[in-house]
């Protein structure tokens, strides 16, 4: 590796934790954004000033460390994830002439996109916090964890958003329990879809959180299966050990024993 690449590596390591801290700022945002609890024109132009400055800080890391690298293709290989966060969640951008196209629920809804910088954990988790996510590592569950967590946080905002004039909901946390009982295949009915919209984003969500449900239950039961199986192979060799260690010293015993027998 060259110096070059050290430094970059470096740099890279010290602006994750702020990197990570601007994507879960994004949860709050995309609220206020989309208007899912009480707000006003101000709070949300705010917000929208505080989204766009996140996407040029995420624009800002990626330029400087691609131009840092001396293997730029490598890194940009590496850091595919985080172009296409970048891709699908820039600014929308209007003249001051056309604020009225701000609000337009067709492009509204490209808002939704931005919490998929919350896939920035992801990218940090790979880079290993080592002691938290050694076991999820084995089994790639770091991915699937994250991943769900984040199907839920994202499909509850839409669901809330998009529900919001159609059935009596109160608000992100009602959207994030329906989300969650919808993933788990628990559906209580308490609440549910009654828009279009609405229920093609649960169909998605029910196919899409079964599949990630099942491999994260599947991994975590294959791990506790794996450490009883270790457990054991690691017992058995103990008790061949120690037969090996007590044959031994059996014929060791013998050999003393002919020894004396020899002996004048």
């Amino acid at each position: 590796m060259s110096s070059k690449d050290e430094l970059a590596t470096k740099i890279e390591k010290r602006i994750d934790t702020p990197m990570i801290v601007l994507a879960l700022l994004i949860i709050p945002i995309v609220v206020i954004e989309l208007e899912i609890v009480p707000t006003n024109t101000y709070w949300v132009s705010c917000a929208t000033k505080i989204d766009d400055g996140i996407w040029f800080a995420f624009l800002l890391e990626y330029l400087v460390l691609v131009s840092l690298y001396d293997d730029k293709v490598g890194y940009t290989k590496r850091s595919w994830l985080n172009l296409i966060i970048l891709l699908l969640s820039p600014p929308l951008i209007c003249p001051e002439g056309f604020a009225l196209i701000r609000s337009l629920r067709s492009l509204r809804v490209l808002r939704l996109f931005r919490a998929l910088r919350l896939l920035r954990i992801v990218i940090a988790l790979k880079r290993g916090v080592k002691p938290i996510s050694d076991v999820f590592v084995k089994n790639s569950l770091h991915y699937v964890t994250l991943i769900t967590i984040l199907l839920i946080i994202f499909s509850g905002i839409a669901f809330s958003w998009l529900e919001l004039r159609v059935i009596s909901i109160q608000g992100i946390f009602q959207g994030v329990w329906w989300a969650i009982t919808t993933v788990t295949t628990v559906g209580y009915g308490d609440l549910y879809p009654k828009s279009h919209a609405g229920r093609i984003l649960a169909a998605a969500v029910m196919i899409i959180g079964i599949g990630f449900v099942s491999v994260l239950t599947a991994n975590i039961s294959s791990y506790f299966v794996e450490n009883d199986m270790n457990k054991e192979s690691e017992d058995q060799d103990r008790k061949d050990e120690n037969q090996l260690i007590l044959k031994r010293l059996d014929e060791l015993s013998k050999k003393i024993d002919e020894i004396n027998r020899r002996l004048p």
